[in-house]
């Protein structure tokens, strides 16, 4: 079988995937670059799902954002190098976004960017009706918004520079030769047709492991990061990727502001006491005060939204024409809310987790531990370590998905190229890619009778409890491991008929190996500290530490490293 030839693949057509082509394509129009993604390029993945909210620097001092975002979000986990370099390059990419996009970033009469601070409070209304807003200096960065529909254009763009599109393949496992990445083994969706691609560089850029539970973060399913896991990379701070947002039971789709308003059913506002002072957008102190009011009989929770203070200023950015101007936006945000809460029966609120478990290990340029092979966006957000203590996007700020999708892929540009001109022609190992074809078609012959959602809701009766995933015990944790050993046991049973059930198997495959890393580097911090809590640590400890992950002849094998001291702020 042939293989499709190109200098650098980059796997995964969202917004990291798309930005690090382009930029790719900007820096040395000669190099081939194709993207191969699993659905349709521009039209995948989370980019396109969300409220279309960036976080840019505007006037903030980068500094002051690495100082607030180490001090109050990251609990002084973060790689502040690597923070610095995300914070000085937000204008520059937003410049860029816009350019790809046809201009779709909202901006004000004077062609400049309109631009909103997080929590801003109503001031009025301008000589258009628009809503005006006070611009406090409370936090040192600010919010863009982009029309929904942007993606197609960036795509176009994209084409118009020479990126080559393989769309409806899905990369299963990456090839080696001589210990560097030289290609990869993907799939057709539709066929089950084995593809493969050699490289002289490949980019991963295919997100974090969401689980599949909250509907709009569900393309996040982690192959990539077991691909890259299968092919050695070295993996840092799995314990942060808890991301729990609010839903509903009736819908699953996420609210903001509830910890403002969360009333146990005797009526007292249990949530009020942690919004009191620098917290995270979403708070994880009061997601443990539902697991600890759920577990002493005081609920179900109930979120009143009349209560919630945010609504002016939420209503003024989603599905509202009252600040931004997006027609599409605002079409759509009109949609999902009517439908969902169409169906909502009560105010019952509950935790939802998103997860957003992004450790793919990366260094300033973006470069995994192994020869030849890159990672942009939330693949690698967790694993460049600028976080800290809190899961990736969106932390505390708003925006900071898209915001770091577009600064990765920007940045991984230049050392993706350097690699592709250093490297000789790539060549693979015929036989490694037919154990990947064994590997992944393996279910078909082995007469599963598990239908593959029964499988998942089994899983995610692992995942998705606050007191697995977010306040933490060792024994929950431990019961935790053993259950999902024996589901990993248990997927040879999982059925398998189309290349879509395939796919979906390899989808769990690398669920349950996220999870194991997951569940396993929560049991080596003893400590709580930001976003991470331990019901039986519940101090700081007095190190600073990485904690991270190395495959070594298939065991997972931990290590630790001291958090370096800074003088950026």
């Amino acid at each position: 079988m042939s293989a499709v030839k190109t200098d650098i693949l980059v796997v995964g057509g969202s917004l990291a995937g798309m930005a690090a082509a382009i930029k790719i394509k900007e820096l040395s129009p000669e190099t081939d670059v194709t993207i191969v993604e699993k659905y349709t390029a521009g039209y995948s993945g989370k980019a396109n799902r969300g409220a279309g909210i960036i976080v840019t620097l505007g006037n903030s001092k980068p500094e002051d954002f690495v100082k607030y975002h180490t001090t109050y979000i990251g609990d002084n986990l973060n790689k502040q190098d690597a923070l610095l370099k995300f914070a000085q390059n937000m204008n520059d990419g937003l410049e860029d976004l816009d350019r790809w996009c046809a201009g779709k970033i909202c901006k004000n009469p004077d062609g400049s960017f309109k631009t909103l601070k997080w929590l801003a409070q109503i001031t009025g209304q301008d000589e258009n009706g628009k809503r005006t807003f006070d611009e406090p200096d409370h936090f040192p960065w600010t919010l863009a918004a982009v029309e929904l529909d942007y993606m197609k254009d960036v795509r176009n763009t994209a084409r118009k520079a020479g990126v080559k599109f393989v769309d409806r393949v899905g990369i299963v496992d990456l090839l080696k030769k001589d210990g560097k990445v030289t290609g990869a083994v993907g799939f057709g969706m539709d066929d089950g047709e084995r593809k493969i691609f050699t490289a002289k560089a490949v980019v991963l850029a295919t997100g974090s492991q969401n689980y599949r539970i909250m509907p709009m973060w569900s393309p996040g399913r982690g192959e990539g990061l077991a691909a890259a896991w299968r092919a050695g990379a070295k993996v840092t701070n799995c314990e942060f990727g808890s991301f729990y947002n609010w839903t509903s039971p009736d819908n699953f789709e996420s609210n903001m502001g509830v910890e403002f308003a969360l009333f146990n059913d005797k009526g007292e506002n249990v949530g009020a006491e942690h919004t009191q002072g620098e917290h995270p957008d979403v708070d994880q102190n009061s997601l443990a005060e539902w697991y600890k009011q759920t577990r002493d009989g005081n609920g179900p929770l109930h979120y009143r939204v009349q209560a919630n203070p945010l609504m002016p200023y939420l209503t003024s950015i989603l599905a509202s024409d009252s600040y931004y101007d997006r027609p599409y936006a605002d079409r759509f945000w009109g949609y999902l809310f009517f439908n969902a809460f169409s169906q909502q029966t009560s105010d019952v609120c509950i935790p939802g987790l998103i997860g957003e478990f992004s450790p793919l290990r990366v260094d300033e340029n973006f470069a995994t531990t192994v020869p030849g092979l890159f990672a942009a966006g939330d693949i690698c957000y967790g694993g460049s370590r600028a976080t800290g203590a809190v899961p990736p996007p969106p932390g505390r700020v708003r925006g900071s998905g898209l915001g770091f999708a577009l600064y990765s892929g920007r940045a991984v540009a230049e050392g993706a190229i350097a690699c592709a001109k250093a490297a000789a022609e790539p060549e693979y190992i015929e036989a490694d890619a037919e154990a990947v074809e064994k590997r992944f078609k393996a279910p078909v012959t082995a007469g599963g009778t598990i239908a593959p959602m029964d499988f998942l809701r089994e899983f995610q009766k692992v995942i998705q409890p606050l007191g697995n995933s977010l306040y933490r015990h060792e024994e929950r944790l431990n019961a935790a491991i053993k259950r999902v050993e024996e589901l990993r046991a248990e997927l040879k049973n999982v059925a398998a008929v189309t290349p879509h059930h395939l796919f979906e198997v390899n989808e769990f495959e690398s669920m349950l190996l996220c999870a194991e890393m997951f569940f396993k580097a929560s049991l080596l911090r003893k400590e709580s500290r930001g976003w991470f809590l331990r019901e039986d640590y519940p101090e700081h400890s007095d190190e600073l530490k990485w904690y991270s992950f190395e495959n070594v002849n298939g065991e997972m094998v931990p290590s630790e490293e001291t958090v370096p001291q800074y003088d950026i702020f």
